[in-house]
């Protein structure tokens, strides 16, 4: 039996066929060839198995191995400077700012005293002369307050040695809040705080003469 041999197309796409190439190119025409458009320049080969990492690549990316070549400045501390007390004289008082702001922190009531009176003189326009005899004063109603206290426990129980103890601590703490203050150096206790913005706000010459 004869074999029979099958005719082929020109889509056969048969790759065993060694005829194939050019029965395409007689079917299909010569292919034509395809011009890179005019003024545009490839910068590499955009097929190109691996992209090559040159000066021809616009953009790159630092590696994380490679160290930065700035130098790190050192972070220096900031060395606040202590204020200094001017000469001038305070309004109200007449006096150096240095004595009027450790003269509310002598011992012996003397500094009791002279808080309530700069806070009675003293205008609203001196707020860090005003902040400071509010807060002494307040410091010597507490030690007042805590001396009676000790001094009626010691009067009950016959012993008055808590009374004289206290007497004792309070009178040298005045004593060094009354150097600082001179020397400019800040006298703060946190405790006393809202109790001398109470004062520094209640206490006040002309709020004083209008309710008169």
């Amino acid at each position: 039996m004869a074999m029979q041999i099958a005719m082929k197309s020109k889509y056969d796409t048969n790759p065993l066929d060694e005829d194939y190439a050019k029965r395409a190119d007689e079917a299909w025409g010569e292919p034509r060839r395809v011009e890179p458009l005019k003024g545009s320049k490839e910068e590499w080969p955009a097929e190109a198995p691996t992209k090559r990492y040159d000066s021809s690549i616009p953009m790159s990316y630092p590696s994380i191995n490679v160290p930065p070549t700035y130098q790190a400045q050192r972070a220096t501390p900031q060395v606040s400077s202590r204020p200094g007390l001017s000469t001038r004289a305070v309004p109200g008082l007449g006096l150096p700012e240095k004595v009027t702001l450790a003269l509310p922190y002598a011992p012996f009531f003397i500094g009791a005293v002279a808080g309530a009176v700069e806070l009675l003189v003293t205008p609203r326009s001196e707020s860090r002369i005003r902040a400071n005899a509010a807060h002494a004063l307040v410091l010597h109603l507490f030690g007042i307050a805590i001396s009676m206290v000790l001094s009626t426990i010691g009067s009950i129980t016959g012993s008055g040695l808590g009374a004289k103890l206290f007497w004792t601590a309070s009178t040298i703490f005045f004593i060094i809040a009354t150097i600082r203050a001179w020397k400019g150096d800040p006298v703060h206790i946190p405790a006393a705080d809202d109790a001398a913005d109470w004062l520094n706000e209640r206490i006040d010459a002309r709020k004083i003469q209008k309710k008169n």
